[in-house]
């Protein structure tokens, strides 16, 4: 066995870096929730505190009071917790719109460790504490319903009891058992003293928490060229100058690393991570990203109308980007082709401000829903009335300021009005299904 292990072909390095625990993270345990359909844990965050000194956290989610929701029960609840609060309302909005989760800490003789890697290098960093973050039903725990009944029950149960004895023992304290509960009593007024300090949540995949995760990844070191000592590049140069760029690898990128990356490639990267973004918020990113603040607004511009359309004022990456040539669909297979077109007529209904159903235009494109959905989340999102709307609808005005302004508008509109009628001739030319 020995030499069989001897034997094996080391196909390929990966180098290990690891960080120092100098960044104290907390590893967040929820209760187990399908996240398929869990929109609670997928809604905004209304709050987030923490206790540094005595490490407690708690994170509040919002309710939807629309749908699914008694707005008269959760007022009820509401005016009941003010009245034995003596702080101020834990419910401004007069209902309890928002569930709490708070920590608990967890014992473990194991030191857990969080890993990053993109395929090229692996980064771990160990985690200060894992907590398990439970429901705090505090509407719940000071209103009891079940208060009436129990004492009517314990009335019940001394009306039977008179006629018996009472008795009473007492146990013999260990020694040192008073000191322990006067310590215990004194941790607890520590902790109920310590103020709460607000912190300030960033969604898990938002271009802002890849700051976070810059902060313990250990940059790569120099390494000098073995043909040319004289130059000195490092190893994320080396790798990405022809690195194929696509909406996985995007997502996979720090900040630092996509400094290395030319300015077209920077751009495309920050349009598969942003989905939709305007002009002025592009070209911040980018300077956060390493691009000179110099940087001519035109020469960006160029890059940008060769993989990217204007919609709205807002930019969003070609459909040619998203499903390159020669490839296929992630669900069913459908062609790129079809996929092309498909995206580029969703967008031309929400820019139209057309009413887009997804099980139309399934049938109108013979795609799955799926692939539909798929689609749509690209460039739109389901708003409070379960109509899509464009990711972006606002105008922040940055692109009209631009010498050739009315230029670019003059040509993303002729390229809309000509691949508004290539979708029309392709519906028009595609066979139609027999009806059984």
């Amino acid at each position: 066995m020995d030499n069989e292990t001897y034997d094996d072909e080391i196909i390929k390095e990966i180098p290990v870096y690891l960080s120092n625990d100098a960044m104290k993270l907390l590893l967040l345990h929820y209760p187990t929730r399908l996240s398929k359909n869990d929109q609670l844990l997928s809604s905004n965050v209304t709050q987030c505190k923490y206790k540094s000194e005595c490490e407690e956290l708690e994170i509040s989610y919002a309710l939807d009071t629309d749908q699914n929701y008694d707005k008269g029960h959760g007022q009820e609840l509401a005016a009941e917790m003010d009245k034995t609060s003596k702080d101020k309302s834990s419910y401004p909005s007069g209902m309890v719109d928002h569930l709490s989760f708070e920590s608990h800490n967890t014992s473990s003789n194991t030191t857990d460790m969080i890993m990053y890697t993109s395929g090229k290098s692996i980064h771990l960093c160990p985690l200060k504490k894992t907590m398990n973050m439970l429901p705090k039903l505090s509407h719940i725990d000071k209103i009891d319903p079940k208060d009436e009944n129990k004492k009517a029950s314990q009335n019940e149960s001394e009306e039977e009891d008179e006629e018996s004895e009472q008795i009473m023992a007492k146990f013999k304290d260990r020694p040192g058992k008073k000191s322990e509960k006067k310590k215990m009593q004194e941790m607890v007024k520590q902790r109920a003293m310590e103020p709460w300090i607000d912190l300030n949540f960033v969604p898990n995949g938002h271009y802002f928490s890849r700051g976070e995760l810059d902060k313990f990844m250990l940059p790569y070191s120099n390494r000098i060229d073995q043909k040319d000592p004289d130059i000195t590049i490092t190893k994320v140069e080396k790798e990405v100058i022809n690195e194929n760029i696509n909406a996985i690898r995007s997502r996979q990128l720090s900040k630092n690393e996509i400094k290395s990356f030319s300015l077209e490639k920077k751009i495309k990267i920050l349009l598969f991570n942003a989905k939709m973004i305007s002009t002025k918020m592009l070209i911040n990113l980018l300077h956060k990203c390493g691009v000179p603040s110099d940087e001519s607004v035109t020469t960006i511009l160029t890059h940008l109308k060769e993989m990217a359309v204007l919609v709205r004022g807002n930019w969003t990456l070609k459909s040619e980007e998203l499903y390159p040539d020669n490839t296929i669909s992630s669900h069913f297979g459908l062609s790129f082709e079809v996929m092309r077109l498909l995206r580029d007529y969703i967008i031309h209904l929400l820019d139209s401000e057309q009413i887009v159903n997804r099980k139309n235009i399934g049938k109108i494109f013979n795609a799955p829903a799926e692939e539909v959905k798929d689609v749509l989340n690209s460039v739109a999102v389901l708003d409070k009335t379960k109509t899509w709307k464009l990711l972006v609808t606002d105008n922040d005005g940055f692109l009209e300021t631009v010498d050739n302004y009315n230029e670019i508008c003059k040509e993303q509109s002729d390229w809309w009005t000509t691949r508004v009628k290539q979708i029309n001739t392709w519906l028009e030319q595609k066979p139609k299904k027999n009806s059984m």
